[in-house]
């Protein structure tokens, strides 16, 4: 019956797909296992049987996730789709290419102040809806930021070294200064500066969004098509996003289960911040008490 239809996923993650769905919602349709009997066959403790209404809603995050935030292009690429593939909804210097991604979720384009931009949107999107994410997309590219330095907060003096802690802020069109980490000084600085600077360097380039604090993804969206590709897991050994007393921002971090890869991000963004929850429902991810417990 249809109040009784399960279907089979991993709990880590959703990718869209299901392993299988059980009518009855006890067993396979397609070998009459049970779950306890696919979790032994599939050598995976994490799967799970959830109703119809549940996977529906993951459908529905997922298809969300897909739509990532508009990316730069050069009028090269913009103009080769223009020429080469058929158009939908053409007007006012944007549209859909006739190739769907997934489902109804289409790349769109535009062009903006004789800039180009690119992103997967769904083709169901209010004329209205599409609008405010252009003007928002602007307003990021066009921000005016002001890095702040002051004072140190204290120094640490004794006859082997002296340790100085320096806040760094930043200020975006005047507004109320946002805490991006401290400048550690110590008796040898080179690194500590340089890796100031990298961070520095990766929050302009991201318009002041999110920066990478540690780890070789420039962007979460890197490191989360990575893991994805790869069906590689995230493991965090408390909480993957952290927050300051004030939620000024938050700070995605952990590191890759096969590989041991460390990864921060410290995001600032409420709207990235919203896209990237949908995002990290396409990975597997692990807790490393959930690990001692599955070994135990």
């Amino acid at each position: 019956m249809k109040d009784q239809l399960k279907y089979v996923i991993d709990s880590r993650y959703f990718n869209g797909k299901c392993l299988t769905r059980m009518a009855d919602g006890i067993h396979n349709d397609h070998g009459g296992e049970t779950l306890e009997e696919l979790r032994i066959r599939e050598n995976n403790p994490f799967l799970i049987a959830i109703p119809r209404f549940r996977i529906e809603k993951m459908l529905r995050i997922y298809r969300e996730s897909l739509e990532r935030p508009f990316k730069e292009i050069t009028e090269e690429d913009f103009f080769y789709f223009t020429d080469d593939t058929p158009l939908l909804y053409l007007r006012d210097g944007s549209f859909f290419v006739d190739e769907p991604h997934y489902v109804n979720i289409y790349p769109f384009h535009f062009e903006r102040d004789g800039r180009y931009f690119h992103g997967l949107r769904s083709i169901k999107t209010p004329k209205n809806e599409l609008d405010r994410q252009i003007d928002r997309c602007m307003k990021i590219m066009n921000r005016k930021a002001t890095i702040l330095k002051v004072n140190p907060l204290h120094s640490v003096s004794s006859k082997s070294d002296c340790l100085k802690l320096i806040p760094y802020y930043f200020s975006v069109d005047g507004k109320q200064p946002a805490f991006i980490c401290n400048l550690v000084i110590q008796s040898d600085s080179k690194q500590t500066r340089m890796d100031m600077a990298n961070i520095l360097r990766s929050l302009r380039s991201n318009h002041f969004q999110f920066y990478k604090g540690k780890g070789r993804y420039e962007t979460p969206d890197e490191l989360i098509d990575y893991v994805s590709r790869k069906k590689l897991t995230l493991i965090s050994d408390g909480h993957f996003l952290q927050y300051p007393p004030n939620r000024e921002s938050v700070t995605f971090i952990g590191h890759i289960k096969e590989t041991s890869e460390e990864f921060l991000f410290r995001i600032y963004d409420r709207e990235y911040f919203l896209y990237l929850l949908k995002r990290l429902r396409i990975v597997k991810k692990e807790f490393a008490q959930e690990q001692i417990n599955i070994k135990s």
